[in-house]
């Protein structure tokens, strides 16, 4: 073999290994891509107090029916583990409650922000909607319920669904009559 021959060799060789140099860093790039999606946090306790504030309005007068005693019980244990920051512990909580009344709407609306808590975006908007159903439809109740669904359909890209949501959240309060 000639010397000319042996760095042509040579220069493929390098070119070979070159090139399954950037194929092997090309794959690496997409892989790593591909296997680490973008995690967003989510400020869960946030959304849980949009929820809330929903309810703030001097629009209506207020009714609460009286609550069984057990259910009270076990709502007020739920409050006192989500102030403790169990979210988990306190729908379990509201889960034994619903279990004694199953259609209270006030639990289930309840529930529904603890699944908020725990960024179970399909739990919230089934017990938001259970609440809707069985609820007044006016009111604090009402805009909780849709500004929980608002909030989740948001959190999962589907605007059209926020928007409509939010439509039907202003249709929960309504004007006092005008007094002469």
């Amino acid at each position: 073999m000639k010397a000319s021959d042996n760095a042509v060799l040579a220069w493929q060789a390098t070119l070979l290994v070159a090139m399954l140099g950037l194929l092997l860093v090309a794959c690496r790039s997409q892989i790593e891509v591909a296997s680490a999606p973008v995690q967003v946090a989510v400020d869960t306790a946030s959304l849980v107090a949009l929820v809330r504030a929903a309810a703030d309005a001097d629009d209506v007068l207020l009714i609460e029916p009286l609550r069984d005693t057990q259910t009270e019980d076990l709502r007020q244990a739920a409050q006192q583990l989500e102030r403790q920051g169990d979210y988990r512990g306190a729908l379990q909580r509201l889960q034994q409650a619903q279990e004694i009344s199953p259609n209270d709407p006030a639990l289930l609306q309840e529930a529904a922000e603890m699944a908020l808590y725990l960024a179970d975006w399909d739990q919230a908007i089934a017990l938001a909607s259970r609440s809707f159903d069985n609820g007044p439809r006016l009111g604090p109740l009402c805009r909780r319920n849709w500004v929980t669904v608002q909030l989740v359909r948001e959190q999962v890209g589907d605007s059209a669904g926020s928007a409509s949501a939010q439509a039907q959240r202003i249709q929960c309060t309504v004007s006092a009559p005008v007094r002469m």
